[in-house]
C-alpha cells in the first residue's frame, strides 16, 4: 500500500505531520517550549518541500526566487529600522540569524507564501488582473491571524501590542508588487503542493487564533 503512494505525496504528507505536530504542540503549554525552537526548522523544511514537489530548478525561477527573497527581507529590514512601512515592530529571536535587526528567514517565508497564493489563484484563472490581486488579498487576510499569534508567541512585538492598520496596507502593497514580479516572469507552478502549503499555513495559524490569543 505505501509503495503505491508517489514520493510528491510522500512529501506532502511528511509536512502535514509537521504542521499537525507543531500545532499541536505549541497549542498545549507543557510542550510549547519545546515546539517553537523548531520555527526557523519549520520554514526551511515549508520552503524545501515547496521546491521539491514544484520541480523547477531553472536559471528563470531561481532568479524569480532570490527576487523575491529580497524584496520581502528587505521591505521588512526596513520596516523594523524606520517603523515608516508597517509600523513600529522589532523581532524576537525564534527565527535564528538576523541582519539588521530582521531575520534573514522572515525572506523565506515571503518566497514560500508568495508563489504558493500565486499558484492556487494560477489553477483557477490566467488573468493578469486576479493573478495579481487575489494572491495579494489571500496572503494579506492570513497575516490578519497571523499577527496575534506572532505576538503571542514572541516571533515579534509591536508597540503598545497594537497591530496599526497601515501594517495590512503594506502587506497587501508589498505582495502585489510581488505577484507582479512573478506575473512577469509567468512560472507554472505546481497548484497541489501550493495548495497544501496556504492549508496548512492557514490551519496552523487560525488554529492557533483560536486556541492561545
Amino acid at each position: 500500500m505505501i509503495k503505491n503512494i508517489s514520493v510528491e505525496n510522500r512529501w506532502i504528507g511528511l509536512l502535514l505531520l509537521f504542521y499537525f505536530f507543531g500545532t499541536l504542540g505549541i497549542s498545549l503549554d507543557q510542550y510549547k517550549n519545546l515546539f517553537l525552537p523548531l520555527t526557523p526548522f519549520n520554514l526551511l523544511l515549508t520552503l524545501y518541500i515547496f521546491y521539491k514537489v514544484n520541480n523547477d530548478y531553472s536559471k528563470k525561477f531561481l532568479i524569480l526566487s532570490v527576487l523575491i527573497f529580497l524584496i520581502g527581507y528587505s521591505v521588512e529590514a526596513v520596516g523594523v529600522a524606520t517603523g515608516v512601512l508597517f509600523g513600529s515592530y522589532s523581532y524576537g529571536n525564534l527565527f535564528g540569524i538576523k541582519v539588521f535587526e530582521t531575520p534573514l528567514l522572515i525572506g523565506v517565508n515571503w518566497l514560500f507564501l508568495s508563489l504558493s497564493s500565486y499558484g492556487v489563484i494560477q489553477y483557477f484563472t490566467k488573468k493578469p488582473f486576479f493573478l495579481i490581486i487575489l494572491p495579494s488579498m489571500i496572503m494579506t487576510g492570513l497575516d490578519f491571524f497571523i499577527e496575534p499569534v506572532a505576538m503571542k508567541l514572541g516571533f515579534w512585538g509591536w508597540e503598545n501590542s497594537v497591530v496599526p492598520f497601515q501594517n495590512y496596507i503594506m502587506w497587501f502593497a508589498t505582495s502585489s508588487l510581488i505577484h507582479v514580479l512573478i506575473y512577469f516572469f509567468s512560472p507554472k507552478i505546481n497548484a497541489k503542493i501550493s495548495f497544501v502549503v496556504l492549508l496548512a499555513q492557514f490551519v496552523f495559524f487560525v488554529s492557533l487564533y483560536f486556541l492561545i490569543t
